[in-house]
C-alpha cells in the first residue's frame, strides 16, 4: 500500500491534531477553523483521503489539502455538530447530527447544508445539555433506512432518507443506562443487523430495532460502558466497540466481534489505556490499520490487526479527547 498513514484526532475543549504513522509530534491544526475548535466529530472521504470534515461548535468544517487549511461550510449558525456520516453509495450526500436531536443533509459534497428533521424523544431522560446525536449510520442496501443514537434519548430509525424518525426503545425506556446511547452502527453483508452502543455495553438488534439484544460484555470483558462502535469497512461481520468502566474511569479499552456479536474479545492486548476509550477509527485503505483514543489523550495504533500496537500522547493542552479518525495519503 502506498502512501502514508495519517491520524487525526479531535478534542472536545482544545482542538484537532494531526500525525503521521512514525512522526514525534503532532500538530494542532488552526488555520481556518472555529477560535479553540471542539472538534467532535471526524469524517475523511471515502474516495478523497485529503478531504477531512470536521464537526465542531459552529457547525461543520471542510479541508481539501488533507487539514492544513479549513473553510466553514453553509450551515445555520449556532450548531453543535456531534456526529458525521456519508451516504454509504453517494459520497456527494452527506448527514450530519446536533445538539438538540437536529438532522441536517448536503447533496452537493458538504457545501451546503439544509435541516431535514428534529428527533423528539418525550420519554428522553433530563439532563444539564439538550439531547444530543452521537451516531449517525445507514443500511448500505437500502439507504432510506437509517439509524441514529441519542445521547439520553435511545435509538432512533427513520425509512424515509432521514425526514421522519421513529424512536425504537423497546428495551431502554426508563432505564438512563440505556437510553444513554453513544454511538450505532449496521452490519452483515445485507445490512440487516444494527448495533447501539450505551452505558451498560453494545445491544444488536436483527430486527430494525423493534427489538434489542443485550451483546452481554460481561462474559468477554471486566470493562463495559461503551461511548462508541464502528463496523470494519471491508468486513461488515467484524464490528469494533469502546470500552471502560464508566465515563471518567481509568481503564479503557476495545473490543472486537468478527461474526456480527455473537462473542467478542478484547482487541486491545498488551497495552494499557489509562482512561476510557472514546474513540475508533479503521482505515478504508488498510483495515489492519486500527487506532482508538482515549478521553485523557492517549491514541493507540495498529497496522498488523492487532498483533503489535504503537502508543502516543496528545499534548497535555488537549482536553476530552472524544474523536479519532486515519487514512493513507
Amino acid at each position: 500500500m502506498a502512501g502514508n498513514t495519517i491520524v487525526y484526532v479531535g478534542a472536545e475543549a482544545s482542538g484537532l491534531y494531526r500525525k503521521t504513522a512514525g512522526e514525534a509530534y503532532w500538530d494542532l491544526l488552526t488555520d481556518g477553523l472555529a477560535p479553540a475548535t471542539q472538534a467532535r466529530a471526524i469524517a475523511i472521504h471515502p474516495n478523497d483521503p485529503r478531504t477531512i470534515f470536521c464537526g465542531t461548535q459552529r457547525g461543520v468544517y471542510r479541508s481539501t489539502d488533507g487539514g492544513d487549511h479549513w473553510q466553514r461550510m453553509n450551515m445555520t449558525e449556532g450548531r453543535v455538530v456531534w456526529s458525521l456520516r456519508f451516504h454509504p453509495n453517494d459520497p456527494n450526500i452527506m448527514f450530519l447530527g446536533t445538539e438538540g436531536a437536529d438532522v441536517y443533509k448536503s447533496e452537493d459534497g458538504g457545501e451546503n447544508w439544509s435541516q431535514i428533521a428534529t428527533i423528539t424523544n418525550p420519554s428522553q431522560v433530563q439532563m444539564a445539555f439538550a439531547m444530543r446525536i452521537l451516531g449517525i449510520d445507514i443500511e448500505a442496501n437500502n439507504p432510506n433506512n437509517m439509524y441514529a443514537a441519542l445521547e439520553v434519548g435511545g435509538a432512533a430509525n427513520s425509512t424515509d432518507g432521514g425526514h421522519t424518525w421513529t424512536i425504537r426503545n423497546s428495551e431502554f425506556a426508563g432505564d438512563v443506562d440505556l437510553l444513554d446511547l453513544h454511538g450505532v452502527a449496521v452490519g452483515s453483508p445485507d445490512s440487516s443487523t444494527v448495533f447501539i452502543s450505551n452505558r451498560t455495553g453494545v445491544w444488536r438488534s436483527r430486527d430494525k430495532g423493534a427489538s434489542w439484544q443485550d451483546c452481554n460484555f460481561e462474559q468477554f470483558s471486566d470493562i463495559k460502558y461503551s461511548r462508541g462502535i464502528v463496523r470494519d469497512p471491508s468486513n461488515p461481520n467484524t464490528l469494533y466497540a469502546c470500552v471502560g468502566m464508566n465515563f471518567g474511569s481509568e481503564q479503557g479499552g476495545v473490543m472486537r466481534t468478527t461474526n456480527l456479536g455473537d462473542s467478542w474479545e478484547r482487541f486491545d492486548q498488551g497495552i494499557n489505556a489509562g482512561s476510557t476509550t472514546f474513540g475508533i477509527a479503521v482505515n478504508r485503505q488498510d483495515p489492519a490499520q486500527v487506532y482508538f483514543c482515549t478521553r485523557r489523550g492517549q491514541v493507540f495504533g495498529t497496522h498488523d490487526g492487532g498483533a503489535n500496537w504503537t502508543a502516543d500522547t496528545l499534548p497535555e493542552t488537549a482536553m476530552n479527547v472524544i474523536s479519532v479518525a486515519c487514512t493513507s495519503a
